[in-house]
């Protein structure tokens, strides 16, 4: 799957606390990432799984279905999507949250033939701020 990244904005002064205050910078960092990322995680599994859903009602092997509209994050239906989301920590400073099927990348992002169904931008989206505060927070707490 194609990655969606979070930028850290402002990176240099990150890496300017972590030169300044060391390891205990580095460590808040990183406990900011991770929790970052988890949260993210979660949203994401919570906005497929129980988002608001307003497409067409379908049926079939007599389960009735509503799928999501474009716009809305995807509608569970098998639970594939859903139990192929994941986290993982790539370095002390970095992390993903993906699907393991190539399919999400086309429902976040819609195709000629699909508009977008978003997950991870809104639950990016919607963590920002409080990554941001957290960051800068974890910094000041390392400051001597």
């Amino acid at each position: 799957m194609r990655e969606i990244s979070i930028k850290v904005e402002n990176v240099k002064a990150v890496q300017d606390a972590i030169r300044l205050y060391g390891a205990k910078a580095e460590r808040n960092i990183s406990r900011v990432v991770d929790a970052t990322a988890l949260t993210i995680n979660r949203d994401v599994k919570d906005l497929i799984d129980r988002g608001a859903k307003s497409g067409r009602l379908y049926r079939r092997r007599n389960i009735e279905h509503r799928a999501s509209a474009p716009g809305q994050a995807p509608a569970t239906d098998t639970g594939f999507l859903l139990s192929s989301i994941y986290y993982e920590r790539n370095t002390p400073l970095s992390a993903t949250v993906g699907a393991r099927l190539a399919y999400a990348y086309f429902l976040e992002f819609g195709t000629v033939r699909i508009e977008p169904r978003p997950a991870w931008l809104p639950a990016t989206e919607k963590n920002r701020e409080k990554f941001n505060r957290l960051l800068e927070e974890g910094i000041r707490k390392a400051a001597p």
